[in-house]
C-alpha cells in the first residue's frame, strides 16, 4: 500500500523537529552549566633601560681637530747665476742634515774671476790717473791764483787770468770724469764678485734637504730648483677651531695640545705641542679661526713635515654642568630622569656636543638617575627598570 506524499512529508518534518529540539535542549544545558570567565586588565609593560647618575660639576671638554705638520721656515735652494756644475758635495742628498754656511755645490766661475781681474786692473789705472789729475788741478789752481795776484799789481794781463782759469776748469772736469769711471769700475767689480759668490750654493740655515736635483756637469740657471731646505727645529701644526673657542684666543695661547699621528686605528706617534699664535685673517669657508701649535725642537723624527695629525685640545670650561651620553637626549631639549621606577621628563639646555656625549644644564638634581636608552613612544610615567647605573663622565 503506497504512503501518500503528504504523510511522507509529515513524517520527515516530525523527525527534523525532534532533532532540532534535542540540539536546542543540549545547547541550553551547556550554556547553563558553563563557567563564567572574569576579564583581567592588561599587564603594564616594563622597559629595561640603561641609566647614568647625574654629577653636577665644572667640566673642560677635550675638543678634536685635524691639521698637517709643516715647518715654520723653509728655503728653495737655487744658484744665483747660470753656469756649469763643477762641484757637488757628497752631502747634497735627500734627508741629509746640513749646517748653516755649508757648501753644497759650485758652478764654473772662471769667466767671472777673469772679468773681475780685468776690472781691478782698470781700477788701479784709474786711481793712478786720479792721483795725477789731482796734482794737475792743484798746480793749475796755484797758477790761477798767481795770475790774479800779478794782474792786481799791473804786471799780468786778463788773457793770462782767463787761460789759467780755463786750465783749472779742464783739470777739474777730467778729475770728475776719472772719479766717475772709478765708481763704475767698482760697481762692475762688485757685480763680478757677486756672480762668483752666487756660483757657490751654501745652506742659509740649519736644516734637512729634500727634492734634490743636481748632478756634476749640469748646465743650470737661476730658475733651476736644486733642493728644498727645511728647518726641522721649527715644526708646527695649524688647525681650525670653532668661532666660540676662537673668541677666547687670549686664554688659549700657551696651552698644550696633544698630537696623534695614526695609521688606521693605531696611533703611530703621540706628541705634545704648544699653541703659539693665531691667524688674524679668518677664512669664512673654514667655519672658524686657525691656530698654530709649535712642536718640540727634536720632534721631526716622530712627526715629520707633511704628517696629517689629530689635534686634541681643551677649548672652553663650563661651570655646573652634567655630562650625559647622546642617547640620553630626546629631541633638542628633553631628558628623562627615573623616579620610583617611572620616567619623568625634564627640560634642559645643551651647552656643548662632542663625540658620544653632551653637556647639559637644567632641571636636574645631583645624583639623579638619567635614562640613557632610546625608547619608542616614551613619555611621562613610562615604567622602566634600570639594568645598570654608572656615574656620568
Amino acid at each position: 500500500m503506497k504512503i501518500s506524499p503528504v504523510l511522507n512529508f509529515l513524517k520527515k518534518a516530525i523527525i527534523a523537529m525532534i532533532v532540532l529540539g534535542v540540539f536546542l535542549a543540549g545547547y541550553s544545558y551547556l550554556q547553563s552549566t558553563k563557567k563564567e570567565v572574569v576579564a583581567s586588565p592588561p599587564e603594564e609593560q616594563i622597559w629595561t633601560v640603561q641609566a647614568v647618575r647625574a654629577e653636577i660639576r665644572d667640566i673642560s671638554p677635550t675638543e678634536q681637530a685635524f691639521g698637517t705638520v709643516s715647518s715654520g721656515r723653509g728655503a728653495q735652494l737655487r744658484f744665483g747665476v747660470t753656469g756649469e756644475v763643477v762641484s757637488v758635495s757628497a752631502r747634497l742628498r735627500n734627508g741629509i742634515d746640513v749646517k748653516q754656511g755649508e757648501v753644497l755645490a759650485r758652478l764654473d766661475s772662471e769667466r767671472s774671476a777673469l772679468a773681475l781681474e780685468e776690472v781691478k786692473v782698470q781700477m788701479a789705472a784709474e786711481q793712478r790717473q786720479i792721483s795725477q789729475l789731482e796734482t794737475q788741478l792743484e798746480v793749475r789752481s796755484r797758477m790761477f791764483e798767481r795770475a790774479r795776484t800779478l794782474f792786481k799789481k799791473s804786471v799780468g794781463s786778463q788773457a793770462e787770468i782767463d787761460a789759467a782759469e780755463l786750465a783749472v776748469s779742464v783739470a777739474a772736469n777730467l778729475l770728475d770724469q776719472a772719479k766717475s769711471r772709478l765708481a763704475q769700475y767698482r760697481v762692475a767689480a762688485r757685480r763680478h764678485e757677486k756672480d762668483i759668490e752666487d756660483a757657490v750654493l751654501v745652506a742659509p740655515f740649519d736644516g734637512t734637504l729634500s727634492n734634490v736635483d743636481l748632478a756634476l756637469g749640469n748646465q743650470v740657471n737661476n730658475s733651476h730648483l736644486v733642493a728644498h731646505l727645511t728647518d726641522l727645529s721649527r715644526l708646527e701644526v695649524s688647525f681650525v677651531v670653532p668661532v666660540g673657542i676662537y673668541q677666547n684666543i687670549d686664554a688659549l695661547i700657551g696651552r698644550p695640545v696633544q698630537l696623534r699621528w695614526t695609521s688606521g686605528n693605531t696611533a703611530s706617534a703621540e706628541l705634545e705641542a704648544v699653541i703659539s699664535r693665531s691667524e688674524i685673517i679668518v677664512d669664512r669657508s673654514e667655519g672658524g679661526g686657525r691656530l698654530y701649535a709649535e712642536l718640540p725642537e727634536k720632534a721631526a723624527r716622530s712627526l715629520p713635515p707633511g704628517a696629517f695629525v689629530e689635534v686634541q685640545y681643551v677649548g672652553q670650561s663650563y661651570r655646573q654642568v652634567v655630562s650625559v651620553p647622546e642617547e640620553a637626549l630626546f629631541g633638542r631639549s628633553t631628558i628623562y630622569v627615573i623616579e620610583n621606577g617611572r620616567a619623568s621628563a625634564r627640560a634642559i639646555s645643551v651647552l656643548h656636543r662632542s663625540l658620544g656625549s653632551v653637556l647639559i644644564q637644567g632641571d636636574i638634581q645631583d645624583g639623579e638617575e638619567i635614562l640613557a636608552t632610546r625608547l619608542p613612544g616614551i613619555g611621562d610615567g613610562t615604567r622602566v627598570r634600570v639594568a645598570n647605573s654608572a656615574n656620568a663622565s
